[in-house]
Order: structure tokens, then sequence, then C-alpha cells
């Protein structure tokens, strides 16, 4: 309906989504309901970790294990994470601290920075990044590339790190048909509203603008996670 309403206008056009057809739209949606169908579970920290040791000790084992954890932990989009270089992580004290340039709800470009604090041994982002960071160089170019070992390689696609995902999601166990990238990011939403954490602080993780859309990714699991009554009945 957008897309349509859109290249209307962009001709000159009136556009043929008046208020007839979102009656009827309306409609459909209250016979048929809207209840969302999640294309990719949420990963839980105990099927992250899982995962985690199914990451080999070379080069490629580096990678994968860091972006498993840096995209659980920031809660970046396949797609930002395959965008981020070198030059974009800066290790602090507390963390470590990523530079996004664009992003799928940045469109203009002004970027945004993401914060990622240490975790405990064996499943700390921070540890798994400097790791990994240390294997593949020093050298300019994209942070997780394809081929670790090779002389400057290219960087990873978002259906790369998708199949890097999946492969692991399948070799911990897990059913790889409903995991995939997504499920890193879901995941960090997940966990972080079972343990009580608002939806604005972790909206200030993952970007996201409509706190709507965020609410979507709680999956129903975790529907009696939190009794914000507690004490109180």
């Amino acid at each position: 309906m957008c897309a349509i309403t859109w290249k209307h206008r962009a001709a000159g056009l009136a556009s043929p989504v008046d208020a007839g057809v979102r009656s009827v739209l309306l409609d459909l949606r209250r016979q048929i309901g809207a209840a969302p169908k999640w294309a990719k579970d949420a990963l839980s920290v105990a099927d992250l970790r899982a995962m985690l040791r199914t990451c080999g000790r070379d080069g490629v084992g580096l990678r994968d294990r860091a972006l498993l954890l840096v995209g659980f932990a920031s809660g970046l989009r396949r797609s930002e994470l395959a965008a981020l270089r070198l030059a974009d992580v800066r290790i602090e004290k507390r963390g470590a601290v990523l530079r996004l340039e664009r992003s799928k709800t940045d469109q203009s470009g002004e970027g945004r920075a993401v914060g990622i604090h240490y975790g405990k041994r064996g499943s700390c982002p921070i540890a798994a990044l400097q790791a990994w960071m240390k294997a593949r160089g020093r050298w300019p170019g994209p942070l997780f590339c394809g081929s670790p070992g090779a002389i400057h390689p290219g960087p990873m696609s978002g259906e790369s790190i998708n199949e890097v995902v999946k492969a692991h999601a399948a070799a911990a166990g897990l059913d790889a048909s409903r995991i995939g990238a997504h499920s890193l990011r879901a995941g960090l939403v997940t966990a972080a509203g079972a343990a009580g954490v608002g939806v604005l602080a972790i909206a200030a993780r993952t970007g996201h603008r409509d706190l709507k859309t965020l609410q979507r990714y709680m999956r129903p699991g975790t529907a009696l996670a939190v009794d914000p009554l507690a004490g109180l009945l």
C-alpha cells in the first residue's frame, strides 16, 4: 500500500489507496487477526553458549565466536555487522564502542555509537572481539572478513553471516531451520526484556525508533518473566 501510494505521488498522480481500500484492509485485519508469526526464533543465552562451544580455535573459529557474541551483545542487524570496519571499533575500560555509519533506520547517514560491555569468562564479547582482532591483523578493512588468513580478504555479506549462525546452531543440536542471524538481535531483546530491562534502554542498544516494533521482538515465552505487580497483589 505504501509503495503504491509513493509511486503514484512521485508520478504526480492521485493514489488509488483511498478510504475504501483502507476500510477493506481494516476489516480483513479484524477477521484474520494480526498475531505476529516469527520468522526466526530468538536465541537464548543457553543456546548461544552451546553454539560458542562449536567454534574452533583457528582463525575461522575465532571470527565466528566474535561474530556470535558481538552480534548478540550489540543487537545489530546482519547488514550492520557486515558493514563494520576495523576503524569502527574502539576498546575502552568498560567495554567496546562500535561506530555505525549508516543503518536501516538512519538513511541520512548520521551514524550512531553502540556500546557493548564485558561479559563472563567464556562468553565475553570483548575478549572474543580482541582475540579475533589479534588473529585478523591490523590492516584496514572489514572487521568480519570472509576468509581469515587471506591477504586483505573482502567483507562478509549479510547472507554469509546468516549461514555462519545457522551452521553453528546445527552443530549445537538446535533446529537451524528456525534460527538465523536475526535470532541474535531478537535474542538480545528477549533476554533483556526477561531480565526486566526497560524498553528505552533496549532501544538505545538496538537503535529501534518505534517502540511498538521493539515490543514485537519480545517472544511469547517471556510473557510471565516479569511481574509488574510483584509484591502488590
